[in-house]
């Protein structure tokens, strides 16, 4: 801008040389050609002028593109970095969910390995309780359904009936349980011997020769009053068994 003022102030010089020279009756011709001259400068510099302005132009162009093209590869970057960023906080998130369901398993199967002890360990008492009841069957603790029958305080007969049904339904160690709860119960009772006699069927079933040959010989050494069929049924297992011979054996 500068230079255009200045080549600007020349050329007004210029004119108004021009116009003192025509004023003084068009001067010589050294002060024509001194014009002639300065107008060409002018006119070098104009034309220099715009080869610079367009230049410039041309230059604040390309410029312009480099910057743009500069621009858009810092925003593929920055996307670049942003798409990044929001795949690890899902990664992050998904990972969490993993963690919460794997904690949530670890749980339920820490749930299921306390059940399963704890019925392993009444598992462990019951097996327990029933080779207690096999070695010494009259000496079996109140347990199934003979506790519950001692709870409703139900009769001799009854229970003793309800022992024979397990007895018929072939399930020997329930029956084995009952007859034997039914000893315990009914010390005095009418079916006293009957009890004795179907609990050593029952470990006869169950293949404990100890526990049926001890009910057994509690019945055929015994002094009091028992029916003959019972007696006689008690009798033809105990030999069945050799129960006796076995005894025998032990002595020697």
């Amino acid at each position: 801008m500068k230079k255009m003022i200045g080549l600007l102030f020349v050329f007004m010089l210029c004119l108004s040389n021009i116009s003192f020279a025509q004023n003084v009756g068009q001067g010589n011709v050294e002060a024509l050609e001194n014009i002639n001259q300065s107008l060409e400068r002018i006119e070098s510099a104009i034309t220099s002028l715009t080869s610079q302005s367009e230049e410039n132009v041309y230059n604040q162009k390309k410029a312009k593109a480099e910057n743009e093209v500069v621009l858009k590869d810092i925003k593929l970057q920055i996307k670049d970095i942003v798409d990044a960023q929001e795949k690890i906080s899902k990664d992050v998130y998904s990972q969490k969910i993993e963690i919460e369901n794997l904690k949530n398993i670890v749980a339920m199967l820490q749930e299921k390995l306390a059940f399963v002890e704890k019925v392993k360990v009444r598992e462990v008492e019951e097996k327990k309780e029933e080779e207690k009841a096999t070695k010494n069957p009259t000496d079996l603790l109140l347990v199934g359904v003979s506790q519950d029958v001692k709870e409703q305080k139900i009769t001799d007969d009854e229970s003793f009936k309800l022992a024979m049904e397990n007895f018929d339904k072939k399930d020997f160690t329930e029956s084995a349980i009952n007859f034997a709860s039914n000893l315990k119960n009914f010390p005095e009772g009418n079916n006293f011997h009957k009890n004795l006699l179907y609990l050593g069927l029952s470990m006869q079933k169950l293949e404990n020769k100890n526990g049926a040959c001890t009910a057994f010989s509690k019945i055929i050494n015994s002094n009091e009053q028992i029916e003959n069929d019972v007696k006689d049924v008690a009798t033809k297992e105990f030999n069945t068994l050799n129960c006796g011979v076995d005894k025998e054996e032990e002595k020697k």
